[in-house]
């Protein structure tokens, strides 16, 4: 059968297809209009790609975004996500999933071992969710037959959503937690058997250990320092010492020897005036003459008081600078001493010094964790909540219906090709040349009578 034969064909019998599409379309729309309606619900939530952990301070990285939307994406299907659902809603009281499950039971694949379990796998057929690499936002949608349903298990994913993603976060941190704690324990062990030790090495050998000393050398500097002082002063008191006599800086500067300088000079001066006038045997020339022995005498006695004075300055301060010098090689030989036994302990010092860093850094970590684990912010937003729907989503009438003429319409050409077969009929001049071999001869027209 060629083009135009099936053209005919088509031509012939079309009462047969056009009945067909509309029984089909018809059967379509009124079985669409019988059918339940079903609602969807939907939600969205919106990833901060700019937020800050109070705690780490650490920032999501910008390119890591898209990957991490697949991961929440991930998260909201999970299957702890829906048993957190059905744990909330108390979805294993509800009747209905209970007669389904029991009717089901049979049939079910062997992963699917109980009624919650049954119910979650239920929930995750009928969620869809929907990522963009074009915003940071994530949409999910619940389909049920009742709206007020469907809004309420769409934003019960939502919950259990923020608690899910919560919990990865503090669940982590509360584990991380114990174990620092469990650490601290042994440590806070440690770091006192540590500092036992050492206190018991100071108490036997009387010294004062610490990780820095730098105190330790400051009495020896000091005693180094008065040494110097006190050879400096035994210099300039050898030096005064060894000037004898009215020569002596320290003899010069004496007010008595001053004071009887000058009246040592007036009675010479008056001495040797009366010497000019007088005789030698004249009484004031010889009371003048007294008087200038008498000044010199005692002048001559207080040099040799300050001269003994000056001495004993200097054998006091070569005394002071002996004691120095044998103060500092004591202070030396302690040094040495306290030294030795530092080195010894040092060992211990640095034990307890090690001990005592490990345990405030493990601190810091155990603090840092604990904070994490009980923090109740994330990084996720939720933008809107589920609403329950106006209208329904579907079965659509008017596509069924269409999809059932179309296939009407195929069932139709179906059984009129059928029917050509079963009932063979010649409709075209050439179906009689193919039929017959025969040449053709004429055509002879028949009209209706209405139309001659």
């Amino acid at each position: 059968m060629d083009l135009q034969g099936f053209l005919l064909v088509l031509r012939a019998r079309w009462f047969v297809i056009a009945a067909l599409t509309v029984l089909a379309a018809a059967a379509a729309g009124i079985t669409a209009k019988l059918l339940p309606k079903h609602y969807m619900a939907t939600a969205s939530v919106v990833i901060n790609s700019q937020y800050v952990n109070p705690v780490t301070r650490a920032q999501m990285q910008g390119m890591l975004m898209p990957a991490y939307l697949n991961t929440q994406a991930m998260i909201l299907t999970n299957r702890t996500t829906a048993l957190k659902v059905v744990d909330m809603l108390h979805l294993t009281d509800d009747k209905t999933y209970q007669k389904l499950y029991a009717a089901q039971a049979a049939k079910l694949p062997p992963g699917v071992s109980s009624l919650r379990e049954w119910i979650a796998q239920h929930l995750l057929s009928q969620l869809k969710v929907n990522t963009s690499d074009r915003d940071n936002v994530i949409s999910f949608s619940y389909t049920a037959r009742d709206p007020e349903q469907a809004a309420r298990i769409t934003n019960a994913f939502l919950d259990a959503y923020v608690q899910t993603n919560l919990a990865l976060k503090t669940g982590p941190a509360q584990r991380t937690a114990q174990w620092y704690a469990s650490q601290l324990k042994t440590m806070q062990a440690k770091i006192e058997q540590a500092q036992s030790k050492l206190i018991a090495y100071q108490k036997e050998h009387g010294v004062i250990l610490s990780e820095k000393d730098g105190q330790a050398s400051l009495p020896l500097q000091a005693l180094v320092t008065q040494q110097a002082i006190a050879a400096a002063q035994n210099y300039g008191d050898l030096s005064k010492a060894q000037l004898l006599g009215e020569h002596n800086a320290d003899v010069m500067r004496d007010p008595v020897v001053q004071a009887l300088k000058t009246s040592l000079a007036q009675a010479q001066a008056k001495l040797s005036q009366l010497a000019q006038t007088e005789g030698a045997n004249n009484p004031q020339y010889i009371a003048a003459q007294t008087e200038v022995s008498s000044l010199q005498r005692k002048l001559s006695q207080q040099v040799a008081a300050v001269q003994r004075a000056v001495q004993a300055t200097a054998q006091a301060s070569r005394q002071s600078m002996a004691d120095m010098q044998a103060a500092v090689q004591a202070q030396q030989k302690r040094m040495i001493a306290d030294n030795t036994l530092k080195a010894e302990g040092q060992f211990l010092v640095q034990q307890v010094t090690n001990a005592q860093r490990l345990y405030d850094a493990t601190l810091r970590s155990y603090q840092e964790s604990e904070l994490l684990s009980k923090s109740d912010q994330t990084d996720m937003s939720v933008l809107s909540r589920a609403v329950a729907p106006m209208e329904p989503i579907g079965p659509r009438a008017l596509v069924k219906a269409a999809l059932g003429a179309a296939l009407g319409l195929i069932l139709g050409v179906l059984l009129a090709l059928l029917l050509e077969q079963l009932q063979r009929k010649v409709r075209s001049v050439q179906e009689v040349i193919d039929l017959t071999g025969a040449p053709l001869l004429g055509t002879v027209q028949i009209r209706p009578l209405f139309l001659r």
